[in-house]
């Protein structure tokens, strides 16, 4: 509460932060109101830029424009229970272009939006960490005694001729490898899945998301 009234009750600045990793602790499901406040908030408030935390604020212009995306990693992960993927595929291209720099690929904490500068916070691994982390549940994600494939794979990756393959994948079932062919000018896709066998989920979820949105 402290930092949302310095934010001018925003959900900039260090609310932004605390409210993601707040969500990234599970300690409410994602469908539960009180979780959902804090993500509305965020979406609502000033608390989010390109799909990632925005640091500064109106009301604290040291930090105008500035992107935190690897605090953003918990509103990701509730974004994905609830099915949100365009919010997350947002984050992850806004981390691509924001979280890394231009020459190294280094992780960074903080970058301004309007300059790309970064320096500060350079090197900064638990951003890359989140980065990685981000992609693997995009594509391999555990959800109670459920294992969801794909959910957040971007549409164009199933353009007609595209290919995706994940190889032994670690997960708390074991490990789970597939491939995804798209003949989507044919009116098909298909899917090659070598499914976990140390601890086999109850269900197997796999997500098809057309390229054109069919």
């Amino acid at each position: 509460h402290k930092h949302q009234k310095k934010a001018g009750y925003s959900g900039a600045g260090y609310y932004s932060l605390f409210g993601s990793i707040v969500l990234e602790t599970k300690f409410l499901p994602a469908s539960d109101e009180s979780f959902r406040l804090i993500s509305e908030l965020m979406e609502q408030r000033n608390g989010l830029l390109l799909g990632m935390c925005q640091f500064g604020s109106d009301q604290d212009c040291r930090y105008h424009g500035q992107i935190d995306h690897a605090f953003t990693y918990g509103y990701w992960m509730n974004c994905l229970e609830r099915g949100e993927v365009e919010r997350v595929l947002l984050g992850f291209y806004g981390s691509m272009a924001y979280g890394m720099s231009r020459g190294t690929w280094s992780g960074v904490e903080l970058t301004n939006i309007l300059t790309g500068e970064n320096w500060r916070t350079l090197p900064h691994l638990r951003s890359g960490t989140q980065q990685l982390r981000l992609l693997r549940n995009m594509l391999v994600r555990e959800q109670g005694d459920r294992l969801i494939l794909a959910q957040a794979a971007p549409q164009h990756w199933r353009a007609d001729g595209k290919h995706v393959e994940v190889l032994a994948a670690p997960t708390h079932f074991g490990e789970v490898s597939y491939t995804i062919d798209s003949h989507a000018g044919q009116g098909r896709i298909a899917v090659k899945l070598d499914p976990p066998k140390r601890k086999p989920p109850k269900a197997i979820v796999l997500h098809l998301r057309h390229p054109e949105g069919a």
